[in-house]
């Protein structure tokens, strides 16, 4: 009974490196999309490093039992097999986790474009925190937009608008969360918002003269993967996902997405495999975790994004992340290329 035991722990093993080592090379496939975005799956996935860790320790483990002698045979080849994944699928989590390399993420070559315009985007989920001073350092870069998940329209730091910049404000479907708001700079005309389905708040941002050439921005804010929410969670990416393969004019996507590029579809923002487009932090090779500022045993979460969407080239040039304020989300701010 005892070997038996011993035999369906190391199966188990086996399978689960083997999981996340299908989840690490096929993002986005319909069966890990599935995968990711199930409960303690999909928190698991969100901080790779740490599976890795965790490997690290299973590894040593598998190669010991595989190495002894007096261990039955079929136990050691259970034990063995367990090794290599463990080991492929930890090496991965610490080098590549989200294709940056595998990918080639660094955009889409700009053929025949003759004009290409730089903008400057930056999200910062401010947790209804925002002050004059948060919102000062927030704009000292000039963003052409910034995007503000949770951040009430009344707050204090918006008293009487904000020189030189376009306010929208959606609404939440939740009291006790703020609703996301945009600003759009003035240097790029008038725009119009129209409020887009879902849990926290989401607007799609359009130069209400289309000649101008500027770009679309869809400002997202999705649930959380938490047990009451994830329903909602998987219904928000899946609004992100339509969104993003039916308007065809939308050009960037930014906000609180609470998901990293292993979950569901946003895997398919992944650069030169893309249908779609490419995280602007991928496409730098400047992945870098926003949640928590505190980090889960010192390690962050990338979960806030500014995606550029597919074109000609789409791209990002550099990306910079801040502790701005009290939130317990990092400030991301990409500059990206579109051609016009």
């Amino acid at each position: 009974m005892g070997k038996t035991l011993i035999r369906v722990l190391w199966c188990l093993l086996l399978a689960g490196f083997l999981t996340w080592l299908a989840i690490l090379l096929w993002a986005g496939h319909p069966a890990t999309a599935w995968l990711t975005t199930r409960l303690v799956i999909a928190q698991a996935v969100a901080f790779p490093a740490l599976l890795a860790v965790a490997g690290a320790g299973v590894l040593i483990t598998a190669l010991l039992v595989a190495l002894r002698s007096r261990t039955s045979t079929i136990t050691r080849c259970l034990a063995g097999l367990t090794a290599l994944a463990c080991a492929a699928s930890t090496l991965l989590a610490v080098i590549d986790p989200y294709g940056a390399v595998r990918y080639g993420a660094g955009g889409v070559p700009a053929i025949g474009c003759v004009n290409v315009q730089t903008y400057r985007v930056t999200t910062y989920n401010a947790l209804d925190t925002l002050t004059d001073q948060s919102l000062a350092r927030l704009l000292a870069d000039q963003p052409d937009f910034l995007v503000l998940p949770e951040v009430s329209p009344d707050t204090p730091a918006l008293a009487g608008g904000v020189p030189g910049y376009q306010v929208f404000a959606s609404t939440s479907e939740k009291i006790h969360i703020a609703p996301t708001l945009t600003l759009v700079s003035d240097r790029l005309g008038t725009y119009t918002a129209q409020e887009m389905p879902m849990t926290f708040g989401a607007l799609m941002l359009a130069p209400e003269n289309e000649d101008t050439g500027h770009p679309s921005l869809l400002a997202v804010h999705t649930a959380p993967p938490v047990p009451a929410y994830m329903q909602q969670w998987r219904e928000d990416l899946a609004t992100i996902d339509r969104l993003a393969r039916e308007e065809a004019s939308l050009d960037l996507i930014a906000g609180d997405f609470n998901a990293t590029l292993l979950h569901g579809s946003l895997a398919s923002y992944s650069g030169a495999r893309s249908l779609l487009g490419v995280d602007a932090a991928l496409a730098t090779d400047q992945v870098e975790g926003t949640w928590p500022v505190g980090g889960v045993l010192g390690m962050r979460a990338p979960i806030d994004h500014v995606m550029v969407m597919q074109g000609a080239p789409a791209g990002g040039k550099e990306t910079t992340y801040q502790q701005v304020g009290e939130s317990d989300h990092l400030a991301v701010s990409a500059l990206v290329d579109l051609c016009r």
